[in-house]
């Protein structure tokens, strides 16, 4: 499963990144503002 997370704190995003990984999830991508979310999400969720 793909996951998408997104959060403008630096901190933040790598402490969901670091649960997610605990939780067994290794398929994690990272976005630090709406406009690389929108992006990532397009580049990666889009066929």
């Amino acid at each position: 499963m793909k996951i998408l997370i997104v959060d403008d704190e630096a901190l933040a995003l790598a402490r969901l990144k670091r649960m997610l990984t605990t939780l067994g999830y290794e398929d994690i991508i990272e976005a630090d503002n709406a406009q690389s979310a929108l992006k990532a999400f397009r580049n990666t969720f889009s066929s």
